[in-house]
């Protein structure tokens, strides 16, 4: 598998997850309202040992039962993992500017997150902690999972879309 199709189906299972809480009503509960964004110094399985204070320049939204892929456009920050400038962003910068892409339709499951993606159904559960949120597969995993965690958390700035 390449490593683009290998990053592909990481926000395409990412961005499940993140829509598909459970046991959180979309109308009666904005606990996943916004716009969310990987923590910067997390690891596959390792949470973010900054507390999440530099979120990743990729993110997520949902609205309106749809997801959508954010990415940062505007950063120059060089505190970024593997010295790489403008691939993340801190958490607590007052204002970003991001594109966005539509990724689909995604239904909320009660007590658990089930993704449904070539052909298997995969079943992923989630914890919030006092800074992150920490999501992560069932041990009977599809074929295209891999036991990544995913810890995620708010931006809580302004932002604005680029057309």
């Amino acid at each position: 598998m390449t490593g683009y199709l290998r990053t592909m189906i990481a926000v395409l299972m990412f961005a499940a997850l993140t829509v598909m809480m459970p046991g959180l009503p979309a109308a009666a509960d904005d606990s996943w309202g916004g716009t969310w964004f990987t923590c910067e110094f997390a690891r596959s399985q390792t949470p973010p040992d900054d507390e999440c204070a530099m979120f990743d320049d990729e993110g997520f939204r949902f609205s309106n039962g749809r997801f959508t892929y954010v990415r940062i456009t505007e950063s120059d920050e060089t505190a970024c993992r593997g010295e790489k400038v403008g691939q993340c962003f801190r958490r607590d910068r007052p204002a970003i500017t991001i594109s966005t892409s539509d990724r689909g339709k995604l239904d909320l499951g009660p007590e658990r997150i089930r993704v449904k993606y070539l052909f298997c159904t995969q079943t992923f559960y989630f914890k919030d902690t006092e800074h992150y949120r920490e999501i992560w597969p069932d041990e009977d995993r599809c074929f295209w999972a891999r036991k990544r965690h995913f810890y995620i958390a708010r931006y809580d700035g302004e932002i604005t879309e680029r057309q």
